[in-house]
């Protein structure tokens, strides 16, 4: 029997209750820093202000939040723009199904580091999360969870999962040790697709070809495959040679999903292709390449002139596709973890945060 949504947040609510007892939320408040500006914010008005967003759902009782929670991923369901998912350092999971003006957790998944979330594009009840060195699946909303994979070696951790947008039995895994595991069952057998020299920070896919799959590694560059993971190149990484720093990739997006347009987050700056990894060519920032590490980024997906990235202290925005820049403040002393566009109204943003201890500079 399917739950309604509004129904599991009750039930989440009330299971808060019931476990969470008095005062502080269990997992939520060891982020390193006491100030409570952490968690996560919402802005109506494409990152002019903004406001926190970390009430967790409570049937009466003390009002509770997870404002000193470090996020480290920020989900959006793919077909349920109010639905979203945060992965923590350390407080497990957090589920909203209202642009989160309230958040619940998970009775399995309250503690642990949560690297990676996918949910399925056709099925928004079932979700993958990576936790340490398992893969755990919810085909229930997230009432329930199972665990469908876990890597044997204790010193190698799942650093990524996608769930294939044009067949939802494909799932695929990356470790942090460089395997790219795949599953055509819906997570129940697997098998080793590729290993790469270094680790598996992304993967990402086309929902314009099912067999367009592109990793991002976090010292190595890019890869790809244009025939479902059988064959991987580098080639995607020839282009990048002229850009010092480029190999140091901190995301992959797509600039436009429907062309299949990519967009780079590295160590040099922001890179686009406009023919899957063939070319790059650099955006022009106001800081010089290598200048301002870029913490998150974002593309407004109905209009990918419009770009948001974060750096430790500023908010970035062009309307133009990089040639002029507007600054903004950020809502918080803590660093951004994640930036998001809402996929309905691009007004609506949100931005995760996380404790780290900042350098000087941008």
């Amino acid at each position: 029997m399917k739950l309604h949504r509004s129904f599991l947040v009750l039930l989440g609510a009330s299971a808060f209750l019931l476990f969470g007892g008095a005062g502080c939320v269990p997992g939520l408040g060891s982020s390193g820093s006491k100030v409570p500006d952490g968690g996560v914010f919402r802005s109506s008005d494409q990152g002019n202000t903004w406001g926190q967003k970390t009430q967790i759902l409570a049937v009466g009782g003390t009002p509770r939040n997870f404002s000193l929670a470090n996020i480290i991923t920020l989900v959006a369901d793919p077909s349920d723009p109010q639905a979203l998912y945060a992965g923590t350092d350390g407080a497990g999971l957090l589920v909203s199904y209202n642009l989160g003006e309230g958040w619940f957790q998970p009775d399995q998944l309250r503690t642990g580091y949560i690297q990676s979330i996918s949910v399925d594009p056709h099925n928004k009840c079932v979700i993958y999360i990576t936790l340490g060195t398992q893969l755990f699946k919810s085909t229930d909303c997230s009432r329930s969870w199972k665990n469908v994979y876990e890597e044997a070696r204790a010193n190698t951790v799942l650093t990524s999962v996608a769930v294939d947008p044009n067949n939802s039995n494909i799932v695929w895994v990356g470790t942090s040790a460089g395997d790219l595991l795949k599953s055509a069952d819906g997570a129940k057998s697997w098998v080793v697709k590729n290993r790469f020299k270094n680790g598996v920070l992304k993967i990402l896919l086309s929902p314009q070809d099912g067999n367009h799959i592109f990793v991002a590694t976090p010292d190595q560059g890019v890869y790809r495959s244009l025939d479902g993971g059988e064959f991987w190149g580098d080639d995607m990484n020839e282009g990048l040679k002229q850009y010092g720093g480029a190999f140091a990739v901190k995301d992959i997006i797509f600039l436009d999903v429907s062309k299949e347009w990519l967009l780079l987050s590295t160590q040099y700056g922001l890179i686009k292709s406009f023919n899957l990894g063939a070319n790059w060519d650099a955006l022009k920032l106001l800081t010089p390449p290598g200048g301002a590490q870029i913490q998150a980024v974002a593309v407004n997906p109905k209009n990918y002139l419009q770009i948001f990235y974060s750096t430790n202290s500023t908010l970035y925005r062009t309307d133009d596709g990089g040639e002029k820049w507007i600054t903004k403040k950020l809502p918080t002393t803590r660093v951004p973890s994640a930036l998001m566009v809402n996929q309905t109204n691009p007004n609506v943003m949100f931005m995760g945060s996380r404790f780290v201890e900042k350098q000087s500079g941008f």
